[in-house]
């Protein structure tokens, strides 16, 4: 960071250096939408990309070696080149070459895998491909570095599963051997929490109203018990059953302080809430709130941060139990990225026959790897030192793939918008109008084999909506962010992808408050932007384009199919994108690996830019610099894509595009036109 003279010495100049690419479209005038352009003639042509080495094709596997050859015991071999394999229930090691040549599948375990597209890359004379984020993914899952790549400070932890980047096995090995020896876990605690099903929320300047509010309630019911001659408040609910309502609510409150007082305990005990989170005993404050969040990164919990179902679950379990499903949840990555399969159950139907190979593939191996209960799992650690995983492989004997496996699979996407709403989502007073959706959008990835058309997997995703958008003036409106609908390809998948942000984009998501050498401090928000799990693309990216005819180049409308942190806009009923069609990281890593694993691709590696904005902040001024475009990949041929109208909901047919006042919000005149320019149609899927 440094300090420059603009106007006054108070002005400074903050940069850091990061990676680039566009983000989601936007709108573009105050009329209804028109159709997409159907040529280039009105588009911004892509920028031309440089010569594209070609991956080099695999090397011929090794001869086949005899079973019985392959799982003879070689102490002798370097650790690098050795795999472990259970042998009559006893862990042997192997040949890893031998013995993959002999049909089972190596499985990696070291501290440096990364998923297939943070993979190491060559060009075909040999020469690396060095991706830029591929160094990030392996610190943050060990613990070792932060967001912005700094090293993380001693005794932090990242807890980034729920974001895409699961613990590596030291650090599970880790967690592990010290839950065993403190293990945070008492039956009574247990008891209190298996007792509710979540743990009300309160703000903490209602609590002494609530607390009020139950007294009276309370009076209430026991004098009611009193006239009714009966000896509990069950017994009254059963006689007068219209205050069985209030019965259980009390009922509920009253359980609900013996488990509150037991979550404190047990995050206080997992280091979650300390002495410095300044929390006040018995309030959901937000040192309670920051404290749930933690955990619930821990375990991949999908819930907003308050005291519900399943974190109540995770926080009544033993310490281990849980470690025991972080475990098997990085064995799955693993086994998904060594057998190059997808499917994971949500498409699978008796017409399709389509087998649920995640699961089943996971299992196989946590079996054969003796692996089948916590205390299993904590025996092999402690059999296994930190300094084994640096080269651990091992090998396990996966069932077949199906036949319809190959190369290059005909595989195509297709993006259901479920219901669509273009009314606003409030009336001319500002009041929120519901805006129900029985069907979500989905995304489908489809195989074309033996004449048949059938999904492989589907998930739910996002489409645009209404979204805050700032203007030209310097006040923030509503724009409609529209998801295209049409046939499309994707060309160009992007791992470590950047979105850069339009002048459109509100000041306030550019920056974000960070310690450096021990002072808070404002910087530029690179987790907004990227590369990163945080950023508006996540961790991978696939860019839909309406391909060029007659000469004319491809039309690139900003609409992206990838990787997001936001798994609440995922999976909310109120939650949408600024256009693009949003995954959470890991599903997204998966798709974009199977689909670079199975198709013809040629490998662009890191893609130089030399970008730099700066913005004014109050009296700061900013600066954003980006080297690299991310790390390409080039589908040949693309990929089809087709994404379905969906059923319009509510009186509008098109959407409004342009600004729409905020009615809450007094402007010195009306909205000025909205741009039409390709940076002002990227209007970003940040996280906001």
């Amino acid at each position: 960071m440094r300090l420059v003279g603009i106007r006054s010495a108070a002005w400074k100049l903050t940069t850091v250096a990061a990676l680039g690419l566009l983000g989601c479209r936007g709108s573009a005038s105050l009329q209804p939408s028109a159709p997409p352009a159907k040529n280039a003639e009105t588009a911004t042509p892509p920028r031309t990309p440089p010569p594209v080495p070609v991956r080099p094709a695999p090397a011929p596997p090794p001869a086949p070696v005899p079973e019985s050859e392959a799982l003879k015991a070689r102490e002798d071999l370097p650790p690098e080149k050795r795999a472990l394999v259970i042998v009559d229930g006893q862990e042997r090691w192997v040949d890893a070459a031998a013995i993959a040549s002999a049909g089972y599948t190596l499985v990696d375990l070291r501290d440096d895998w990364t998923p297939f597209i943070f993979a190491e890359q060559m060009t075909p004379d040999g020469q690396p491909l060095p991706n830029r984020y591929r160094r990030i993914f392996i610190g943050l899952a060990n613990d070792q570095l932060d967001n912005d790549g700094e090293p993380l400070p001693p005794g932090e932890k990242n807890y980034l599963e729920l974001y895409g980047i699961p613990p590596s096995l030291s650090v599970l090995r880790a967690r592990f051997v010290g839950d065993a020896e403190h293990p945070c876990h008492d039956q009574q605690s247990a008891d209190v929490l298996d007792a509710v099903e979540t743990v009300s929320y309160v703000a903490p300047k209602d609590i002494k109203r609530e607390e009020r509010r139950l007294a009276r309630l309370r009076q209430e019911l026991e004098l009611a018990r009193r006239k009714a001659h009966v000896k509990t408040l069950d017994a009254l609910a059963a006689k007068r059953p219209e205050l069985a309502m209030k019965v259980k609510f009390v009922a509920k409150r009253a359980a609900e302080k013996p488990a509150m007082a037991a979550v404190e305990k047990r995050l206080a005990c997992e280091g979650l809430l300390t002495p410095k989170s300044k929390h006040q005993v018995g309030v959901y404050d937000d040192a309670m709130r920051l404290a749930v969040r933690r955990f619930q990164q821990k375990h991949m919990i999908y819930e907003a941060n308050f005291l519900r179902r399943q974190t109540v679950d995770a926080l009544a379990r033993p310490l281990v139990d849980n470690d025991y499903d972080a475990l098997l949840r990085a064995l799955r990555e693993r086994v998904i990225s060594a057998a190059g399969i997808l499917e994971d159950g949500s498409a699978t139907s008796a017409k399709f026959g389509v087998r649920d190979l995640v699961d089943e593939y996971t299992k196989t191996a946590k079996e054969q790897l003796g692996l089948g209960d916590a205390q299993s799992a904590l025996a092999f650690f402690q059999r296994h030192g930190a300094d084994e995983f640096r080269t651990l492989q091992v090998a396990v004997k996966l069932p077949p793939r199906p036949e319809y496996y190959g190369d290059a699979m005909d595989l195509s996407i297709v993006v259901d918008r479920g219901d669509v709403w273009y009314d606003l989502p409030f009336d001319e007073k500002g009041n929120f109008k519901p805006q129900a959706r029985k069907k979500y959008p989905s995304l489908t990835l489809f195989l074309n084999a033996d004449g048949k058309k059938f999904p492989l997997a589907r998930w739910r995703t996002t489409i645009g909506g209404w979204r805050a958008e700032q203007a030209s003036d310097g006040y923030e409106y509503f724009r409609y962010k529209m998801s295209d609908v049409g046939p499309r390809i994707i060309k160009q998948v992007v791992s470590g992808p950047v979105w850069i942000p339009p002048a459109s984009t509100p000041i306030r998501t550019l920056i974000k408050g960070k310690p450096v050498n021990k002072k808070w401090m404002k910087v530029v928000n690179y987790e907004e932007f990227g590369p990163g799990f945080y950023s508006a693309y996540g961790l991978i990216a696939g860019y839909f384009v309406i391909p060029g005819q007659n000469g004319h180049n491809d039309f690139d409308n900003g609409v992206r199919a990838h990787g997001s942190a936001d798994y609440l806009s995922i999976y909310s009923a109120n939650g949408y994108s600024h256009g693009c069609h949003r995954l959470p990281n890991h599903i997204a890593i998966r798709l974009y690996s199977f689909i670079l694993k199975h198709r013809h691709v040629k490998v662009g590696g890191d893609q130089p830019m030399n970008f730099s904005r700066q913005f004014l902040a109050g009296d700061t001024v900013f600066e954003i610099r980006v080297p690299s475009r991310g790390y390409a990949y080039y589908l040949d041929p693309p990929l089809p894509v087709n994404v379905l109208e969906g059923e319009i909901k509510g009186e509008l047919k098109k959407p409004l595009l342009g600004y729409v006042p905020k009615p809450w919000v007094k402007y010195p005149g009306p909205p000025p036109p909205a741009p039409d320019s390709p940076e002002a149609k990227a209007g970003g899927g940040g996280v906001n």
